[in-house]
């Protein structure tokens, strides 16, 4: 109690001093291009289970400054220097481990020199220095760690007329950790090369990048190649586009090539087809496979309300992980139309055919129908809708599997009434389910289920600055899973004044089968004070069951100034 009420006063006291702060931190954005931001932040989680309870407070520090300016000109010499500093202090106390307190201390250091922006040649130099020492402290001991992390580094572009652009990035992170586990001692160097040109109907991008890790603790050693190119031509009617890339692991000895090609062809507004080829290699130190796959869809408005589609698939792999094939055709209809009395029908049916090939498994030749309907209907007098719809959808496997799957659906939603929405929705299906036969046996499943969810929703305007939404409904399933669920919402949200505003929330939740209710709730504030920015905000979850009652609530409270 004693640590909250510190807390509340520490972040009063603060706020206080930035306000009394605040003409110098405003006179030095004005003339020295100066920003950074200060944040207090308090949490206080608890949680209650059946046999355990605990509780954590947090307290973190954050505190921002940068400076940005340029010498002699914005275009000769850009520089931005910056640190951030981070404290955090956290209490857990828990039933059953005891107390636990935790401190950090982060500090980030950087700075940025953009050299001769806007011209055909800029370039840019950064360096950055990250420290984060961690104090862990328990009742008989305590441990330290410590990250270090120095990062560096150069990146630029050359442009060099007729869309030709060059561009590069060279860098070097060196990471440092000392501790309770191993000690990690890691520098990584990174460098990229690319050029790539671009222009209305085509365009060209290639890049090279090469990457040297080596964990000096453990002598380990990896390099990591990493090359990728890319090709695109437009036309009136056609896209084309290519890509090429190639992996290579020193560490893990492990190799990747891909290729992948894509044609869109769209000569009217009617007709569209697109095919892409994928393929890939994998190579590793005692294996190597190759895969290939192939993709066609086209789409045909045969008339205003009648299109057609058809999809293709093609599938192999060969080499050490394995010889499998697949072949995949999917052909579809779908029917469309609104009629003038506000009613609108549709209606789809597809079949596919699908072979797979395998030296591992045994062959599987499938087959699948699938057919469907709907109808909607808008009642503009009273500003409802109503819509109904069945599907039908049959599986048959060479090795014996079968699925059949009858589904119906319908719903009214109703608005009729100012201010509230009344829902019904009804959805019942039934499938039956028996597996492909492995080594003389199969398994098999019937499922019913039938489901209704019936609600009402009401919302409310506050006048300008507020609103208030509500619903509350209940789902019945019947079937192979009775139960029932029960459930309501409130949403409140105002704006007192311009810098005042609140938002509250309450969510219940029964469900039948567990007996169990769950209800949440949260209460938030956020208020602005000279840039000073205030937040609050309350979470409450409890839950009631069988075996017993589990909470967990959450304040967080938050002061926050950027400049």
């Amino acid at each position: 109690m004693l640590r909250g009420i510190w807390i509340y006063v520490m972040i009063g006291t603060t706020i206080c001093m930035v306000s009394f702060m605040l003409p110098l931190i405003v006179f030095a954005q004005q003339t020295g291009g100066l920003s950074g931001l200060i944040q207090l932040t308090y949490q206080k989680d608890r949680n209650k289970d059946i046999d355990a309870e605990s509780e954590k407070n947090s307290f973190i520090q954050e505190y921002k400054l940068q400076y940005q300016g340029h010498v002699y000109s914005p275009r000769l010499l850009m520089y931005s220097i910056g640190g951030t500093f981070r404290k955090e202090d956290s209490d857990t106390e828990e039933s059953r481990a005891g107390k636990t307190s935790t401190k950090t201390k982060s500090k980030d250091y950087n700075f940025k020199l953009d050299f001769i922006q806007g011209t055909k040649y800029p370039f840019t130099l950064f360096k950055e220095k990250v420290e984060l020492p961690t104090w862990t402290i328990q009742p008989d001991q305590t441990f330290q760690t410590k990250q270090t992390s120095d990062r560096y580094g150069l990146f630029g572009n050359a442009f060099l007329g007729k869309g030709i652009n060059v561009r590069y990035d060279i860098r070097q992170d060196n990471t440092k950790s000392v501790g309770q586990t191993e000690t990690t001692d890691r520098r990584n160097r990174s460098f990229m090369f690319g050029v790539d040109s671009r222009k209305e109907d085509k365009f060209v991008d290639a890049s090279y990048n090469y990457q040297h890790n080596f964990e000096r603790s453990k002598n380990e050693f990896e390099a990591i190649n990493d090359a990728k190119l890319s090709w695109g031509l437009r036309g009136k009617t056609t896209n084309f586009n290519m890509d090429m890339s190639y992996n290579d692991n020193s560490f893990t000895e492990f190799t990747t090539s891909t290729a992948n090609m894509n044609l869109n062809y769209t000569p009217s507004s009617d007709f569209n087809s697109n095919f892409s080829i994928y393929g890939n290699k994998i190579e590793q130190k005692e294996n190597k496979g190759y895969f290939t796959t192939f993709f066609g869809n086209t789409t045909y408005k045969i008339s205003p309300y009648l299109t057609t589609n058809q999809n293709l698939m093609l599938y192999k792999s060969t080499g050490d992980f394995g010889n499998d094939s697949t072949q995949s055709l999917t052909l579809g209809l779908i029917f469309t139309k609104q009629a003038p009395a506000g009613i609108t029908y549709s209606a789809d049916t597809s079949v596919n055919g699908t072979a797979q090939q395998s030296n591992t498994t045994k062959d599987r030749n499938s087959m699948f129908y699938s057919l469907g309907a709907r109808v909607s209907k808008f009642f503009e007098s009273i500003n409802s809708e109503a819509n109904a719809g069945s599907s039908y959808y049959y599986y048959h496997s060479s090795l014996g599997g079968k699925t059949t799957r009858y589904a119906f659906n319908a719903g009214f939603i109703s608005r009729f009434i100012k201010n509230m929405t009344l829902q019904s929705l009804l959805n019942f299906s039934e499938e039956d389910t028996i597996g492909d036969e492995i080594e003389g046996a199969s398994s098999e499943t019937k499922t019913r289920h039938l489901i209704s969810d019936n609600s009402i929703g009401y919302f409310l305007q506050l006048g300008y600055r507020g609103s208030l939404d509500a619903k509350i409904g209940t789902i019945f399933e019947r079937g192979t899973l009775p139960r029932t669920f029960r459930y309501a919402n409130l949403t409140f949200r105002y704006a007192i004044r311009r810098d005042l505003s609140a938002n509250a929330g309450l969510n219940f939740y029964k469900e039948s089968v567990n007996s169990t209710r769950t209800i949440t709730g949260f209460l938030g504030v956020e208020y602005k004070l000279r840039g000073i920015i205030m937040n609050l905000k309350n979470e409450l979850w409890k839950e009631r069951g069988p075996q017993g009652v589990k909470t967990r609530s959450s304040t967080f409270l938050q002061a926050s100034r950027p400049f």
